[in-house]
């Protein structure tokens, strides 16, 4: 009976896993769309998953600075590098690249040019706590995450599911700075939406959708 109850408990991370930090490889076969979206960035792709280990799509991301825009558009592959199944755990490990064109307004000339990403980000999650990571590095600038949180409630998987995290970023030569937002989190089967605010006052609207 203990085996058993592991093994549901553990079915259910997994099935869950793939909304709960909008982690890069879904299963066989899946769509994912997402939008993330502060006033200094944002991040917009469409993947497919080929296998539950990697996935191609294409994305778009957006820097502002001083009313001017850095604009990428990118072939993307994410790769599950490695994953651990606890008994009531569960932790991944993924890495990214990509190639695609950039346009720059940043500084006195503006052009397009060829551009890249590479990243990796790591996460490590139970049904009511949460601790994940990652790192984009880019031709001429960085994104660097990291998250903590916790559900209030052990919802089962057919109910609307909250998470209350804290978020630090930094990205580099748009922010020397670090940006500290509170946000909540809610999904619903395969719809995750996210609101939060910054400790200056900076909005957070996120949402994802698989299927």
């Amino acid at each position: 009976m203990i085996i058993m109850n592991r093994c549901l408990l553990l079915l259910f991370i997994v099935l869950n896993s793939a909304l709960t930090w909008a982690h890069p490889v879904i299963y066989q076969g899946g769509w994912a769309l997402s939008s993330s979206n502060m006033p200094e960035f944002s991040n917009n792709y469409v993947m497919y998953s080929y296998s539950r280990r990697l996935a191609a799509g294409l994305e778009h991301w957006r820097f502002s600075k001083d009313r001017a825009n850095n604009e990428l558009g990118l072939i993307k592959l994410n790769q599950l590098l490695w994953r651990h199944n606890g008994p009531d755990s569960q932790a991944n490990l993924y890495l990214h690249s990509g190639v695609g064109v950039e346009d720059r307004e940043f500084g006195a000339e503006k052009r397009t040019v060829l551009s890249g990403l590479a990243g990796a980000d790591i996460d490590w999650e139970t049904r009511t706590l949460f601790a994940a990571a990652k790192y984009y590095q880019f031709q001429n600038s960085f994104v660097a995450q990291g998250r903590i949180g916790f559900s209030p409630r052990k919802a089962s998987f057919k109910e609307l599911q909250t998470w209350l995290m804290l978020q630090g970023m930094v990205i580099g030569d748009v922010q020397d700075r670090l940006t500290l937002t509170p946000l909540v989190r809610f999904f619903y089967h395969n719809v995750l939406w996210e609101l939060g605010s910054s400790t200056r006052g900076e909005w957070l609207l996120n949402l994802m959708v698989h299927y």
